[in-house]
C-alpha cells in the first residue's frame, strides 16, 4: 500500500505576499539596469532630503540610510521621483524652500521610470 504524501499548501495570503516582493525586486533590478544601459541624463532638483544614521560601525556605503525627493522636466512636462538606499552620504538637510541640483537618469520612452544618476552608473554602483 502506497503511502499518502502530506502536501502543505502555502497560504493564498502568504504566496500572494511573496510574489508581490518578488515582482518588486524583479523591477528595482531590471529598471537600474534599463536605466544604466539605455537612460537618457537631465538635471533635476532635489526638494526634500534626509539622512538617517543607523549604524557607526557598519561596512563601508551603508552606515545611513538617504532619502531625496526630487523632479526634473522632459519636454516641459514635470516629472517626480522619490528614492530610498543605504550610503554614507551626509549632507545637511534642506531647509524649507531650499534645493539642490541633481542627475538624473530616466527612459526616453518612459520616464515615469527614473532614478538619480549615481544609483544606476556601472561606475559608481558599489562605492
Amino acid at each position: 500500500m502506497a503511502k499518502k504524501k502530506n502536501r502543505k499548501n502555502i497560504p493564498l495570503p502568504i504566496l500572494i505576499l511573496i510574489c508581490a516582493v518578488l515582482l518588486h525586486a524583479i523591477y528595482t533590478s531590471v529598471s537600474t539596469l534599463a536605466l544604466a544601459i539605455w537612460g537618457d541624463s537631465v538635471m533635476g532638483t532635489v526638494d526634500s532630503y534626509d539622512s538617517r544614521l543607523d549604524n557607526t560601525k557598519a561596512e563601508q556605503n551603508r552606515s545611513r540610510t538617504v532619502s531625496k525627493g526630487y523632479w526634473f522636466l522632459v519636454n516641459s512636462k514635470e516629472y517626480r521621483g522619490y528614492v530610498i538606499y543605504s550610503s554614507d552620504e551626509a549632507w545637511p538637510s534642506l531647509d524649507e524652500g531650499e534645493t539642490r541640483s541633481e542627475r538624473i537618469r530616466y527612459l526616453s520612452f518612459l520616464p515615469y521610470v527614473n532614478k538619480p544618476a549615481m544609483l544606476c552608473e556601472f561606475s559608481e554602483m558599489g562605492e
